[in-house]
């Protein structure tokens, strides 16, 4: 059974959007995304499903946290 579709496409935006905020080239993001396309092997294909909900989780977290991070930072330059 292949990833499904949405949850792949949700975890893409996420990790997108950390990569720009963080300052990631647009081709370190697609080689990041041609190593997760390339497992395909239906056995690695299972793991890459459980992991794509636990990745999707973290980077949905990290992606929060820096953005909140980025928003303090403003605040406390702003307040010197």
């Amino acid at each position: 059974m292949p990833p499904d579709p949405k949850k792949v496409r949700a975890l893409q935006l996420n990790v997108e959007g950390l990569f720009k905020l963080l300052g990631g080239s647009p081709d370190e993001r697609l080689r990041f995304w041609e190593i997760i396309k390339g497992i395909t092997t239906p056995v690695e294909l299972r793991l890459v499903n459980a992991q794509v909900d636990a990745l999707a989780a973290q980077a949905k977290a990290v992606q929060a946290g820096a953005k909140s991070l980025q928003t303090s930072a403003q605040q406390i330059a702003r307040r010197g």
